[in-house]
């Protein structure tokens, strides 16, 4: 794994791999999987058609209003949709899995959708890092708590806003995404650890949440990380 500094930015290393699928010079197929408020990657020179598939249809329903930038929208759970197979270069999906129980199955499924020498590019807060155990171990009502008070964010656990309800089936962590791939047949083309520990706007917070990992990690002889906070994957289908 490559722990990535704090001037490096995921996005623009997956970009990369987008680019790579992409030089084919045909329309790249691709769907995003649990849609944000955008598309972040720069698709310059790059034919494309974008879908996305949500849960929630208020949030599909504003980023086609706001950013109308997807050719087919999709409301649907990513556990049950009816895709069809092998239709699609690249699906990316962020921050999406440590909210599912049963985050195996949008793996097979996602597994499925791809064609042949498709990529999946998957970003996933770590259960195994340091961040990834309290947040397992604490009530959600501290989740809420740290995000108002640490990061300020007053609309914190209100509907539609950060944080939301978490699982952290064992797939979502490093050990868990290098045995699905193992298991699958699968190319790992990148594994990125990143996220600093200095968080929040208070200094006090940024100052100790760093001691605070560090202390965490020895404690669990070094099982439980404090180098990174979340993680990135570039998965092959083979074709």
């Amino acid at each position: 794994m490559r722990i990535l500094k704090e001037n490096e930015r995921e996005i623009d290393i997956l970009q990369k791999h987008i680019e790579r699928v992409g030089q084919g010079g045909r329309p790249l197929q691709i769907l995003e999987a649990g849609c944000g408020r955008k598309w972040y990657f720069r698709m310059d020179g790059l034919k494309y058609e974008l879908t996305g598939i949500d849960l929630d249809g208020a949030a599909m329903d504003a980023r086609l209003k706001q950013k109308g930038d997807l050719q087919r929208a999709i409301v649907g759970d990513l556990r049950t949709v009816e895709l069809e197979p092998n239709s699609y270069d690249v699906i990316y999906n962020a921050y999406v899995l440590e909210h599912i129980p049963g985050a195996e199955k949008v793996l097979d499924n996602f597994m499925r959708w791809l064609k042949p020498g498709g990529i999946l590019i998957l970003t996933i807060p770590d259960r195994d890092s340091v961040h990834g155990l309290m947040t397992r171990m604490l009530p959600f009502y501290l989740h809420v708590l740290y995000y108002r008070w640490v990061w300020k964010l007053k609309e914190a656990g209100k509907p539609g806003f950060a944080p939301y309800p978490t699982f952290y089936d064992k797939v979502v962590s490093g050990r868990g995404m290098r045995a699905y791939a193992e298991k699958r047949s699968l190319i790992v083309r990148e594994e990125l650890g990143f996220g600093s520990y200095r968080r929040g706007n208070s200094p006090f917070f940024r100052a100790l949440t760093p001691v605070f990992a560090t202390f965490v990690s020895v404690l669990t002889f070094g099982r439980i990380s404090a180098k990174h906070v979340d993680l990135a994957y570039v998965l092959e289908k083979p074709a």
